[in-house]
């Protein structure tokens, strides 16, 4: 079995997330990319009976992440653990790459990751005697939803299922430079202002502790280096993330609800990096009456900016991944949780 995954071998213990990191080996892609895992919370040798792989927006900084991955993670049955994923560039605790990576090579860094993962939990399975598979579920936020589905379609064939289920959240799946804030932002992906950024921004760290900016987004604005492969990926996204497609997203919604494509988008047109992609990729999984898709007032694109919001999106997913038995009430289309932080739809998440 990788090494590189061995952490994956680590019981739950009192402080979660547990950091770690993986080292990218495919040609073009050789970099660390920092890593949080949540173990199954059941003793034991064991694979985990599921392993849900999240791929965060961008930017992808895991220090946004844990009130939700955390309260997910309390929601799920002990045998299930959660992995969640930074880009490679994009940590305050691992070294950048000097050259920043476009959306194709993360893509690859992902397949990788992905493909030692399923191949990792088998022989773990096979090692432990276990007769059921461990089933290999992806989780994305934003443009992490766009990765997750390349990815399925790179890796699933007719015989067999490398990923069992995908969950997005609010997903940019296509036209997103034609977006509210596509249009809005696009100066910020293009020169000048694309390469001064990263030299300006260090000049607010005098005044960044005045702010109510979460720390994690004080440690992006006061670093350089990933300042600079954000807006990389960003200006890529944008010229990348074209025609969603349909066919593709129809033959995701199957009967076995195990499998396939799940979905959350905020209700309307109040997600500034959703256009038209929304309600068509809405439409081939069956709308909300289908089961696969929930639409949430209230919630802006960046959730998990605060703990109500991180909350309520975790409660979807849960109910995703065991609707006999999340004990949490789901919040309805039409429940309106608290006004979102300011800024939490622009954040090019």
């Amino acid at each position: 079995m990788d090494d590189r995954l061995s952490f994956l071998r680590q019981e739950a213990r009192a402080s979660l997330p547990i950091p770690c990191s993986f080292q990218h080996k495919a040609p073009g892609v050789e970099g660390e990319v920092e890593l949080m895992y949540w173990p199954a919370k059941s003793k034991g040798n064991a694979a985990p009976e599921q392993l849900t792989f999240f791929i965060l927006g961008n930017p992808g900084l895991l220090g946004y992440y844990p009130p939700f991955l955390s309260h997910l993670h309390s929601l799920l049955p002990p045998t299930h653990a959660l992995l969640a994923t930074s880009h490679i560039g994009q940590s305050t605790t691992v070294a950048s790459p000097k050259e920043p990576l476009d959306l194709p090579a993360h893509l690859e860094s992902k397949v990788e990751l992905v493909t030692y993962l399923r191949r990792y939990l088998d022989a773990w399975a096979q090692e432990s005697g276990q007769q059921n598979r461990p089933k290999l579920a992806m989780m994305g936020h934003s443009v992490g939803s766009w990765l997750s589905c390349e990815v399925m379609k790179r890796l699933n064939t007719d015989k067999e299922d490398v990923v069992d289920v995908l969950y997005m959240l609010f997903p940019t799946l296509g036209w997103i430079a034609n977006s509210w804030n596509g249009w809005k932002l696009w100066p910020v992906f293009h020169h000048p202002f694309k390469p001064l950024l990263p030299v300006l921004a260090p000049l607010l760290r005098p005044i960044l502790h005045l702010t109510s900016l979460p720390t994690t987004s004080v440690s992006l604005v006061s670093t350089p280096s990933i300042i600079r492969h954000v807006l990389h990926l960003a200006a890529s996204e944008m010229k990348l993330i074209q025609e969603p497609d349909l066919n593709w997203f129809r033959a995701q919604r199957v009967d076995d609800t195990k499998k396939g494509l799940y979905g959350v988008w905020a209700s309307g047109n109040t997600d500034g990096w959703v256009g038209k992609d929304g309600p068509l990729v809405q439409e081939c999984l069956g709308g909300e009456d289908g089961g696969r898709v929930k639409l949430l007032d209230g919630v802006p694109h960046a959730y998990c900016l605060t703990q109500e919001h991180s909350e309520l999106v975790a409660q979807v997913v849960a109910s995703w991944i065991i609707p006999e038995g999340s004990s949490k009430a789901v919040p309805s289309s039409t429940d309106t949780p608290s006004e979102p932080p300011t800024g939490a739809d622009i954040i090019p998440m």
